[in-house]
């Protein structure tokens, strides 16, 4: 049996993944920069390089992402972003719960108890995911 598509719904599945694909070539553009600040925050610079690079490209996917695929490139939403005064909804709270949540997930760090949960960047990734899980629930 042949299914027949809605008239407009095969410009909708393009142009949705047209943005999917925008908005991750967006995302992953900026994992430099966020690599960048996660070296200035004193994350492993010679020793750990690729894992702080993994590190920031977590950030991007899970902060980032989601703010390119709903505000795409509209000037006014990211001035909104940007200025943190747009509305705390499931987009910008995962944003904002993914920093907060790397940034506490790096206290435990300097505890030396030499605990393989203690390594970098494992608790900075429990603290992004766990972060940016309760905004979006």
């Amino acid at each position: 049996m042949a299914t027949t598509l809605l008239p407009g719904a095969a410009v909708l599945q393009v142009v949705w993944a047209v943005s999917a694909l925008l908005s991750l070539a967006l995302s992953l553009l900026l994992t430099p920069l966020i690599y960048a600040i996660l070296i200035l925050f004193g994350a492993p610079f010679l020793t750990h390089s690729s894992h702080t690079f993994l590190c920031a490209a977590h950030l991007a996917v899970l902060a980032l992402f989601p703010l390119f695929y709903v505000h795409g490139v509209d000037g006014a939403a990211w001035k909104a972003v940007g200025g943190f005064s747009a509305p705390l909804d499931e987009v910008f709270g995962g944003m904002v719960g993914a920093v907060v949540g790397a940034w506490l997930g790096a206290v435990p760090i300097p505890l030396d108890w030499d605990r393989d949960w203690q390594r970098w960047p494992v608790t900075i990734l429990a603290g992004m995911f766990g972060g940016s899980a309760p905004p979006r629930a």
